[in-house]
């Protein structure tokens, strides 16, 4: 009870952020000397290379960070400054409702949040270099601002926008407490808006139409990554490839930078606008990427309520009450007036009260029970100091103690490498800390077709009985977030060979060495894989099979290149060959009253190079008919397609081959080729069409801007994935890609007067590191380009280097640099 009691007395913020009273670790966090940031002048040089990368130094922290905002700020001005609008919850004011009260119900999440006052509480637990650099991106940011003089040169995004504010270090911090629950609560935003005890008004008024896909997966974030130690390499000491899979528009979007400051930081990679470091890259000692982790981020409560009173609810042998909090926004009518409304939010010790109707009525807020969410991120302010730390680590030990010092990564695996030859996976990500009780109950619980269908073979999220302590997560002294798992507990591995990941769990970070016995908030183990992870899989243990390398199986750097440029899918080979077989023997097919002719797609599945490639002939045929076998749950696709059944001897090559067709009655084959050819004829395109007519990158509304590019769909089993994903994880109104009206049961979608594969989403930034003895080498693609703006020479210039698959030197050296300055910027202020 006294728990409780300290998290009501804290406050809104802590209570519907947290759900508990942070533990002494956290107030006390550790770091650099705490002293305030006192800098009254910023001096930074910003050396523009080839596609608008810059390359920023300076001599200490608040001028670096001073010439990292200035730099995002210069082609990606409109994309932090609608997240800062976002964050105040400001959207009504400006633009009303929205459609289905979306722009409403997101500012009434924020606000119950409350992000912005968090922000300044967190600001003074930062490192002083973490607040040196934020004081220094708000001013260089600023700075770039005021250079536009007028609302009506702003770039092309937010020109004449009248919300466009200067930043403060306090709105950055929120943005980063944002960042750190893209995989968790940011996504229950409406459903905290709407949720409210039956009976009451506002449930009336307020309804969050929310999917699947969106609360319970991190589906539209992933990545492919590859950790390469010196048994695997041919001219280096190890090598990483980098494939991460974020949307490719909207505040989400990558950004590339170098960042030096002599004697201390010498850092190249990627960032998001706002964060002033770099989250994915590489100094001259080691190197990482991250991809999304399948562990969970959060659990659901369901909470006993008193049969009297749906505002109280059972905890072991008491009532306690939900409580409530009113909130008021400035909403804009049609009439342009603002007219202001209250709200009621409320929240139980666990965190926000939510309305989850739309996925089951179950999950209602009803006379009997409740949901409520609690969020292992929430008020994770330490990503900047982890990133910071990881960018100045000479070692994989100095990765691995910044885990157990800062344990900042939200939602992320690590793939590391360093110049010594070590390859590292990690799942150093935050997770909750699950009781003996809770965890006994949740695997009870997914062995049920309902507790499987939340679960989706790993890829949902976990709910626990909220009445009784028994299921509280455990609290320990070694970690900086309040019931979070300590690192020495998550799964892990060093090898000189290779370890990879691809969103699937930990458990087969190498086929050999099994990651196993671990907490099942991790995912699961010894279960079906997705069919992109068995993919990665065959690719780094057998790329001698695929062509990638001799018999040795050691990459050089052009093989470590061709592991994304080939290509290749898992159904593109033998099981491509038996549908051509299976098509030629059912043809024709009988489907609704109609016979269906399948030569021309049996001719094209034969012809088929089993590739994505721009002139790949027939790929489409393939995704169309596995999209038939569909299956929410991370297998990706129903087994009752495959012949030979999961194995978890050998997890890569199983399930596979073709399931014969049944002795008596229909062939769903047969069926789904049918309902195939019947798709593609009544959208005119042809059996044999090439992918590269096909599927595009719609980057905005001209016609310079569709760029062809190659890749396929996550359930393809490929590793250069490009798809469409809606609602998109982007919460961005600024998005410019434009991804067209979406066919029923296909990824088909129409885009002007075209059925087309509209992607937004898939391989953004990859990178290929080898660590050699004369110091880092690195090749690069980015498909989404450096700036938010379609008139900026640097929206589209590298999106037409992905679709032609070609990649280009990384600048990394004094005189690399020099000889590739295309722009130098050299910025003082006091």
């Amino acid at each position: 009870m006294k728990r409780f009691l300290l998290s009501i007395g804290m406050g809104w913020t802590a209570l519907l952020l947290t759900g508990c009273t942070p533990d002494a670790t956290d107030v006390a966090d550790t770091g650099q000397d705490k002293a305030p940031v006192n800098k009254e002048t910023f001096a930074a040089t910003i050396r523009y290379t080839d596609h608008g990368v810059p390359h920023i130094e300076a001599d200490d922290y608040p001028s670096l960070g001073y010439g990292i905002g200035y730099a995002q700020a210069d082609e990606n001005l409109c994309t932090l400054a609608e997240q800062m609008m976002k964050l105040q919850s400001r959207q009504s004011e400006f633009f009303g409702v929205g459609d289905d009260n979306e722009f409403l119900l997101s500012d009434i999440g924020y606000r119950a949040l409350d992000l912005v006052a968090e922000g300044e509480r967190v600001l003074n637990k930062k490192s002083a270099p973490a607040r040196e650099l934020l004081a220094g991106y708000a001013a260089g940011f600023n700075r770039r601002l005021s250079e536009f003089e007028q609302a009506d040169g702003y770039p092309a995004p937010c020109r004449d926008a009248d919300w466009v504010e200067p930043v403060t270090p306090k709105l950055l911090a929120a943005w980063h407490l944002e960042l750190a629950i893209i995989a968790s609560g940011r996504n229950f935003l409406p459903a905290i808006a709407a949720a409210a005890p039956p009976d009451h008004d506002q449930a009336a008024q307020l309804h969050a139409g929310l999917g699947a896909d969106a609360l319970l997966t991190s589906e539209g974030i992933g990545s492919n990554g590859w950790a390469l130690g010196q048994e695997r390499v041919i001219d280096a000491n190890a090598m990483l490839l980098a494939n991460p899979h974020f949307p490719l528009d909207g505040e989400l979007r990558f950004f590339e930078q170098h960042l030096t400051i002599a004697d201390e930081i010498d850092v190249s990679g990627i960032t998001v606008i706002g964060m002033p470091a770099v989250i994915m890259g590489f100094n001259d000692q080691v190197g990482w990427m991250h991809t999304v982790s399948q562990a969970k981020r959060f659990t659901l409560y369901q909470l006993e309520l008193d049969p009297d009173d749906p505002l109280r609810y059972r905890y072991d042998d008491q009532w306690r009450e939900i409580e409530s909090r009113d909130i008021t926004l400035q909403v804009r009518q049609d009439d342009g007036r603002l007219e202001t409304i209250t709200h009621t939010v409320y929240a139980s010790h666990y965190g926000p009260m939510l309305d989850l109707s739309s996925l089951e009525p179950g999950f209602a807020w009803t006379r009997d029970s409740a949901l409520s969410l609690r969020d292992v991120n929430a008020g994770n302010h330490r990503m900047l100091d982890q990133w910071l730390a990881m960018a100045r680590s000479t070692s994989t030990e100095d990765i691995l103690d910044s885990f157990v010092e800062h344990q900042g990564l939200p939602f992320i695996n690590t793939l590391l490498i360093d110049h010594e030859g070590n390859a590292t996976y990690a799942d150093a990500s935050l997770t909750p800390h699950l009781s003996g009780t809770a965890e006994a109950w949740w695997r009870e619980m997914i062995a049920t077709p309902r507790g499987q269908a939340i679960w989706r073979d790993g890829a949902g999220m976990i709910l626990l009985p909220g009445n009784a302590s028994d299921f509280e997560w455990l609290a320990s002294d070694n970690v900086r977030q309040p019931g979070s798992t300590p690192f020495d507990q998550a799964p892990w591995i060093t090898r000189k060979d290779y370890v990879y990941n691809a969103n699937s769990s930990h458990w087969l970070s190498h086929l050999q060495e099994r990651l196993e016995g671990h907490s099942i908030v991790y995912g699961p183990e010894g279960t079906v894989r997705s069919p992109r992870t068995r993919y990665n899989a065959q690719l780094a243990s057998e790329p001698e099979r695929f062509g990638l390398t001799g018999e040795d199986r050691r990459f050089n750097l052009d093989a470590l290149k061709r592991v994304l440029t080939h290509n290749g899918g898992l159904f593109g080979e033998e099981f491509r060959q038996q549908l051509a077989d299976r098509c030629h023997a059912v043809s024709p097919v009988e489907l609704d009253y109609e016979t269906i002719d399948l030569e021309k797609a049996c001719k094209a599945l034969a012809a088929w190079d089993g590739r994505y490639h721009l002139a790949s002939r027939g790929a489409h045929i393939m995704r169309e008919f596995l999209h038939e076998f569909r299956v929410p749950g991370h297998r990706d696709i129903d087994d009752a397609l495959f012949a030979i059944p999961f194995d978890p001897d050998t997890p890569e090559r199983t399930p596979r081959d073709l399931a014969p067709a049944p002795d008596h009655g229909d062939d769903p084959v047969a069926f789904a080729l049918a309902r195939v050819v019947q798709r593609l004829e009544s959208t005119e395109i042809a059996a044999d069409a090439e992918l590269g007519k096909l599927q595009l990158l719609a980057k905005s509304d001209r016609p310079e801007h569709r760029i062809p590019v190659s890749g396929g769909y996550s359930y393809e089993g490929v590793f250069n994935m490009m798809e469409r994903r809606l609602p998109s994880r982007s919460t961005s109104r600024l998005a410019n890609t434009r991804t067209g009206n979406p066919l029923p049961d296909s990824p088909l979608a129409r885009l002007d007067d075209q059925h087309l594969y509209t992607v937004n989403y898939g391989s953004s930034f990859m990178l290929a590191l080898a660590f050699t003895d004369n110091g880092p080498v690195a090749r690069v693609m980015m498909s989404m380009s450096q700036s938010h703006d379609p008139t900026s020479p640097h929206f589209a210039d590298q999106s037409r280097h992905y679709s032609r698959l070609q990649w280009r030197d990384m600048p990394i050296t004094a005189q690399q640099i020099e000889a590739a300055t295309r722009r130098v910027v050299v910025l003082e202020d006091s």
